[in-house]
């Protein structure tokens, strides 16, 4: 079962000529190699038989993708133009936003995890290129199956030896620190993080 997933699914992905996605998926093959080396529930794009990893597609607005993020936060109300302008102004913007979402194939193609990696080019160490991760979520019915630390690795991965960043960074609340340190994340010297935000 798990052989015919990956061969009819990973059809659909690789090259982007089914779906509109918002990156090329081929450029995540050396990080999913990595991971299946440790985690040989991952074969191929396919985690534990049944969850698919691949980019974000411009169809995902109706495959749950916005519900799953009003779980972490507030998401307000748009239209599918509207999200499909945003998604398009996201992939025009070469090299910089890679959104990773985790499909279940078992539930009609519902999206159930995701995380997001948005590269910022700098002047900076020798023109460097800053990585931040972002809105890591994973549904509710779903925890506790390792998929959260499979977005993180895999995208930590891709920003290191795909995307060449000299550091990655990210947000989280107290109760998070420990799961993110595990990964190689953690409190830098006399660096602190300020906010001003401008809407609630």
């Amino acid at each position: 079962m798990t052989e015919r997933l990956i061969h009819n699914h990973s059809s659909s992905i690789n090259g982007n000529q089914k779906l509109n996605l918002l990156f090329d998926a081929n450029l995540l093959q050396s990080a999913f190699k990595e991971y299946a080396s440790k985690d040989p529930k991952l074969q191929g794009n396919i985690y534990n038989g049944r969850y698919l990893i691949r980019p974000l597609a411009a169809s995902d607005y109706d495959h749950g993708y916005v519900d799953l993020l009003r779980q972490l936060t507030e998401c307000g109300k748009y239209s599918l133009e509207d999200f499909e302008k945003r998604f398009f102004d996201m992939k025009q913007c070469a090299n910089t936003y890679y959104i990773l979402i985790i499909e279940d194939l078992d539930s009609d193609k519902q999206i159930i995890g995701s995380t997001t990696l948005i590269c910022e080019k700098k002047f900076i160490r020798q023109l460097g290129i800053r990585g931040r991760i972002e809105d890591v979520v994973v549904d509710h019915h779903y925890r506790g199956q390792q998929l959260g630390k499979l977005l993180i690795e895999l995208l930590t991965k891709f920003a290191k030896e795909q995307c060449d960043c000299y550091k990655v960074s990210l947000e989280c609340k107290d109760n998070l620190v420990g799961f993110y340190q595990q990964f190689g994340y953690d409190h830098e010297d006399q660096q602190n993080y300020l906010c001003q935000r401008f809407q609630k």
